[in-house]
């Protein structure tokens, strides 16, 4: 730290503006613009219900609900809540726009790595710290912001402990935070894992020199807050799995056109209530079937019947063709919810289509390239986005997908579109100056 006061380097400078920008643009926009208070409702409402129930020890009325969700997300507000108060408004606002604020100075460090030139770099974070869809998740108390957050710092200390061998402690802890937020996390930590051991076994040319056992370190925390989200699970269901119920019902979205799940649940005393989800893009695409049974709205033993009774009668071509529709709802098909409640006609909707065409335009293109470029010569950065982007588009295939579910990933989609023009760029030179008479 005092080496640091007396003379701070130009990137750790740039890195520091990039976050208190990024922080500056989402207190002012949740202050001036759109507030997460006003938008309790619908996914938000159950996060909020079940922090304050954590925070403030108050009886959960409907506790089946527990593991319908991995508890991440009612987690961290929840700990919010006991750290400033939930009644203090403008403090809770503030702690939680970090969690977005994380992002683009991430993303400035990892831009630095795949092109060594620092203007570049900070234009990569200046671009994220406005990047419309992250920004307005800024409005919500859903997961998207501290998941968005959390994958980016996963991936940054990731990158900086494999280059050099520090903080392998705040990789497992940043990992196992995501993973409790959304489990996904973890297939990208296990492809990583399975190139770790391909590295050590045929040490190719130009591969890192990996340091096992801080790697040995950040598994282990991780392996343990899997262990803690089992027995968690276990204790609260009576059943084995791994975190929550929440795979059943989207597995049900993904191979099936019911779009929506209706349940009526008997309680104690004779309480009778009705629970139903609805999922938004199947309701776009036109798959508006309803599922209707007795009991808990969640149970994946009735969901997991449901589905398999569809999937029995559809062929392999069907389901792959599902499938590949579920990973186009990543990026097109449905609207941005729920941003897309709140656009209207003025400035907002226009920042908004101007960032879904430039994501589908520009990004997109040249993220595929950037994809090419690092299985032709894989370096540690692009390596590591590619496992992200692979997740994303595995779970949208097997486990339905939305444009939100999207935006965490945004920050990978841009490293890799950096990738991309990078090695383009390299190509044009090379063929240009053998060009030349």
């Amino acid at each position: 730290m005092s080496r640091f006061l007396r003379r701070p380097s130009r990137t750790t400078l740039a890195a520091l503006g990039i976050f208190a920008l990024a922080f500056t643009v989402r207190v002012a926009w949740v202050a001036l613009v759109d507030s997460p208070f006003d938008n309790v409702y619908s996914d938000m409402r159950g996060y909020v219900d079940r922090a304050h129930q954590l925070a403030y020890g108050e009886v959960d009325p409907f506790p089946m609900f527990a593991t319908l969700y991995p508890p991440g997300g009612h987690l961290l507000y929840a700990a919010q809540m006991r750290l400033v108060g939930w009644s203090h408004h403008a403090a809770y606002l503030a702690v939680n726009c970090l969690w977005g604020a994380v992002v683009a100075p991430c993303a400035m460090l990892l831009a630095l790595r795949i092109v060594r030139r620092l203007p570049v770099a900070v234009a990569v974070g200046l671009v994220l710290a406005c990047w419309y869809p992250l920004l307005a998740f800024s409005s919500y108390f859903s997961t998207e912001q501290p998941f968005a957050g959390l994958l980016a710092l996963s991936a940054w200390l990731l990158v900086r402990q494999i280059e050099t061998g520090k903080g392998a402690i705040a990789v497992g802890i940043a990992s196992s935070l995501a993973y409790l937020v959304r489990p996904q996390i973890v297939l990208t930590l296990a492809g990583l894992t399975v190139m770790g051991l391909f590295v050590l076994w045929r040490r190719p040319k130009r591969a890192p020199r990996l340091r096992v056992g801080g790697l040995l370190v950040a598994g282990a925390i991780l392996t343990v807050t899997v262990a803690w989200g089992a027995y968690r699970y276990h204790t609260l269901s009576g059943r084995w799995g791994v975190i929550s119920d929440n795979s059943a019902m989207t597995r049900l979205w993904a191979d099936t056109d019911y779009g929506t799940v209706r349940a009526m649940w008997h309680g104690p005393n004779g309480a009778k209530a009705e629970f139903h989800f609805d999922s938004p893009p199947k309701w776009e695409i036109g798959e508006r079937r309803e599922l209707v049974f007795q009991g808990y709205v969640g149970d994946p033993v009735e969901l997991d019947r449901a589905r398999r009774a569809e999937t029995a009668h559809m062929t392999l071509g069907e389901r792959a063709r599902r499938w590949a529709g579920n990973m186009r709802l990543l990026f097109v098909d449905n609207a941005l919810w729920p941003p897309s409640d709140h656009l209207g006609t003025g400035w907002k909707r226009t920042w908004s289509d101007a960032s879904k065409s430039v994501l589908l335009a520009m990004i997109c293109p040249f993220a595929m390239l950037g994809v090419i470029s690092c299985l032709r010569r894989p370096t540690v950065v692009p390596v590591v986005c590619c496992a992200h982007l692979a997740t994303a588009l595995l779970v949208a295939a097997f486990f339905f997908a939305e444009a939100r579910y999207r935006v965490p990933y945004d920050v990978v989609l841009v490293l890799l579109a950096l990738e991309g023009g990078r090695w383009l760029t390299g190509l044009l030179e090379r063929r240009l100056i053998a060009w030349r008479p």
